[in-house]
């Protein structure tokens, strides 16, 4: 004798049986929303900002892909706390104040760590990120950080997007940024560094934009910007040079647009390396106004003439630049197989995907190569790619998701009715 099926049940029995299967088929099992959140399912995120939460939510989806915290009280990441799946963690505007070890060790998919806008995080451990190879981008921008451990970096070979600005940064040191063969824009203005040291950009082949403006620099060594052969964006405006003496610009072939403007720049003869750079090369720049002497205060120094130097001495031939800057076998973005390590390269991520310019709100940079990034809101998660016409459908904050099938499968049911 078989045994019963669906189909020897009376026809309610029949839909009944066929509603509880269609509704245990759940691919890869559902989880609950965290309360106070939204979940959305393609891609798997969850987005539980700005609601006052003081610690990060239990029982968020092990498969999310994206996490959206930011805007709440957040006090402290504990190691655990974020699933393997996670390619966005959003942190930004909460309290953090400690980051237990190995909160990120786990996280092999991670692309983009938001912790920007903590102000009571004033200290991370040498090996907060380390693991984190596939980080394309880092924010760390306004938290109290008055100083970096010398490894806090080390590993992250494919970072792109640095954002250290208005911290309380008082010095660089050598090396800092040598494992980041793949960075392209570093973002280090509204600090408190007074000087530039021969090594702090060691390590910097793929660097396309450094913002350093508004800090408080005294001092730039005369080979600070050897290797940065692909920058194209330098800012040094809003800081206390007088000079740059030994002719450091010489080592930026690709720089396009300099920004010198508010430093008191002294025109007298340590202002002829500058102006003989001006003179040589075509970059698009700010006017570079001179301080002093008194008789030249308000002049550009780059109107400055040959006869202005008449008595000052000649200055001695730099010796040349030499040649490679290393690279410790990293491949390069966007380089195919080239000096720097193995064959092959890394493929570049979007450059809206990460970019957020940083810059003051009237600053005039001309012609940007780079289209601006969508805008990040408290409103919900941004658009993904694959649903671009309507955002993608929220579920209820507190139950399972149910799969799509379940409607055409009730009008295939009805007819028995």
């Amino acid at each position: 004798m078989r045994p019963p099926t669906a189909l020897d049940l009376p026809q309610g029995g029949r839909l009944a049986a066929l509603l509880l299967a269609a509704l245990a088929w759940v691919p890869g099992g559902a989880h609950a929303c965290p309360a106070l959140c939204t979940c959305y399912v393609s891609p798997p995120t969850v987005s539980c900002q700005a609601n006052n939460f003081s610690s990060v939510p239990a029982g968020l989806p092990p498969g999310a892909r994206r996490l959206f915290l930011q805007n709440n009280v957040i006090g402290a990441l504990r190691a655990g706390t974020f699933g393997p799946s996670t390619v966005t963690l959003w942190l930004y505007s909460n309290n953090i104040s400690s980051i237990q070890p190995g909160t990120f060790r786990h996280l092999p998919a991670l692309e983009e760590l938001d912790l920007g806008d903590n102000p009571h995080l004033r200290v991370l451990a040498p090996d907060t990120f380390h693991g984190l190879r596939r980080l394309q981008a880092l924010h760390l921008y306004r938290c109290q950080l008055a100083s970096l451990p010398s490894a806090i970096f080390r590993g992250l070979h494919s970072l792109q997007y640095l954002y250290l600005q208005e911290n309380g940064l008082l010095y660089l040191q050598d090396d800092l940024f040598a494992d980041l063969a793949n960075l392209s824009h570093l973002f280090l203005h509204g600090n408190r560094v007074r000087a530039l040291s021969e090594g702090v950009f060691r390590g910097l082949p793929s660097l396309d934009r450094l913002l350093l403006h508004a800090n408080r620099l005294v001092a730039i060594h005369r080979r600070a910007f050897r290797g940065l052969a692909r920058l194209t964006i330098l800012y040094l405006f809003n800081n206390s040079l007088a000079a740059l003496p030994g002719d450091p610009l010489a080592a930026l072939p690709a720089l396009q647009f300099l920004r010198l403007n508010a430093n008191p720049w002294a025109c007298d003869c340590r202002a002829r390396p500058l102006w003989a750079w001006f003179r040589r090369t075509r970059v698009s720049s700010s006017p570079v106004t001179c301080a002093s002497p008194p008789h030249r205060r308000g002049t550009d120094l780059r109107h400055l003439r040959p006869r202005d130097f008449d008595a000052c001495p000649e200055e001695e031939e730099e010796e040349e630049e030499e040649a490679g800057d290393g690279g410790g076998g990293v491949a390069v973005m966007g380089t195919p197989g080239r000096a720097l390590g193995r064959p092959g390269t890394l493929p570049a991520a979007p450059p809206s995907a990460f970019y957020r310019d940083g810059l003051p709100p009237h600053d005039l940079r001309g012609p940007q190569p780079r289209p601006p990034p969508p805008s990040r809101d408290s409103h919900g998660p941004p658009r993904d790619v694959r649903c671009p016409q309507a955002p993608c459908a929220p579920t209820a904050a507190t139950a399972p998701r149910q799969p799509p099938i379940l409607l055409p499968l009730l009008s295939l049911l009805l007819p028995w009715l």
